[in-house]
């Protein structure tokens, strides 16, 4: 390893990335023919990619004239917090672990600037820009390419030290500086987290149907597809299925200190179970307190607390009932339906009584249509028991 290199690398360290590799900056050719075969396949439901934007996440001298090569990063956010069961019943809903602690972008904007800013000091000349996870370049090929770890089936790059569960953050710069040898690692035969994906979104060969995706269904802006709602559970954001069944992620350990970053440890209302209830009646300034300083704010009070309702008509308790109820009243259709929704999973004379009011005061095509069909769910259960 060159001099330069040593610095850049042990300095990355010390600022906080776990894991560090270099590649170069040439195209990312395979990547965009994989990129490409998989938009053209509509694999990518809500995201819309261009030929351009394709070009430019697989080009990374399109984001930096002269770049030369690619200091990749990976920061692992295991903690030794116990994740919330999706499938329990209550008034509990889980958490993906990524969105525990506060939002990784930010704090790996952060390290990546003090980094940027370290390389400037050593070569003033030098140009760097900054990617995490929504800029402009492939992060998961770059960090193989690194030697960061390798492409696991279930769509994430692997690590031998943290499994799957690290963030992936990068600098683009025009320094030349020796890459690293990828890992020779694959899954082999291994086919768990394809077999154990509750929607069946994952093939044999990686590729993940976002429109069967848990985890992208709850960031869509609209409704969440009917025929997702169930397999949900209890979640409100994320689904780690994929990750938690991975035999790689079962041997996972924590940083190397042992306890884990405190960046990304459970917030007070973030953490690995949420109040449901609470959630669905936040107010703009709870939502603001509790959920802004993760990566679950980035779509809104709104989306939040539909996901919150579906989690309630999943959760099989009919303590529930009476904040369904009240959340009809909401002045957002996105949660009107969806509670109208989750009564017709709960049932019972209150929730029939509910959507029957509902339905002769609600002026929005959307709610009316949930409505209409969440009674009919419940009406059809009532017959059932009787």
């Amino acid at each position: 390893m060159d001099a330069r290199k040593n610095r850049i690398v042990a300095r990355a360290h010390e600022i906080g990335f776990d894991l560090v590799g270099i590649t170069d900056a040439a195209p990312f050719v395979h990547a965009q023919h994989v990129f490409h075969a998989r938009v053209e396949a509509g694999l990518l439901g809500q995201w819309s990619y261009g030929s351009d934007a394709v070009r430019q996440r697989c080009t990374p001298t399109q984001t930096l004239d002269g770049a030369r090569s690619i200091v990749c990063t990976a920061t692992s956010y295991l903690t030794e917090d116990t994740p919330h069961d999706p499938h329990a019943p209550g008034l509990r809903g889980a958490v993906s672990r990524y969105a525990w602690g506060r939002d990784y972008h930010r704090v790996l904007r952060e390290r990546l600037e003090e980094l940027a800013s370290f390389i400037r000091f050593e070569q003033p000349d030098a140009r760097c820009v900054a990617c995490v996870d929504t800029g402009p370049l492939v992060d998961r090929a770059a960090a193989v390419r690194a030697g960061i770890g390798w492409f696991g089936k279930n769509g994430n790059v692997l690590t031998r030290d943290f499994g799957s569960y690290v963030f992936l953050a990068e600098l683009i710069t025009d320094l030349e500086l020796e890459p690293d040898v990828p890992l020779r690692k694959y899954c082999g035969s291994c086919a768990v987290c394809v077999e154990r994906c509750p929607t069946g979104a994952i093939s044999a060969d990686g590729a993940v149907d976002a429109r069967r995706c848990i985890s992208d269904a709850m960031q869509l802006k609209g409704p969440i597809p009917r025929h997702l709602r169930k397999a949900i559970g209890n979640r409100v954001w994320g689904c780690d299925d994929c990750q938690t069944t991975c035999p790689v992620n079962v041997r996972k350990s924590t940083t190397a200190s042992g306890r884990g970053d405190p960046s990304f440890r459970p917030l007070p209302h973030a953490g690995p179970s949420v109040d449901l209830p609470a959630m669905l009646h936040m107010t703009k300034s709870e939502f603001r307190g509790w959920f802004g300083p993760t990566a679950m704010a980035w779509r809104g009070k709104a989306v939040l607390q539909r996901n919150a309702a579906v989690a309630l008509g999943n959760s099989r308790d009919r303590a529930a009932v009476p904040h369904l109820v009240a959340a009809l009243a909401d002045r957002k259709p996105l949660v009107r339906g969806h509670a109208a929704w989750a009564l017709g999973e709960l049932g019972g004379e209150d929730a029939r009584a509910a959507l029957t009011l509902l339905l002769e005061s609600e002026p929005d095509a959307f709610v009316r249509e949930e409505a209409t069909l969440a009674l009919r769910s419940a009406e059809a259960s009532a017959r059932a028991v009787a």
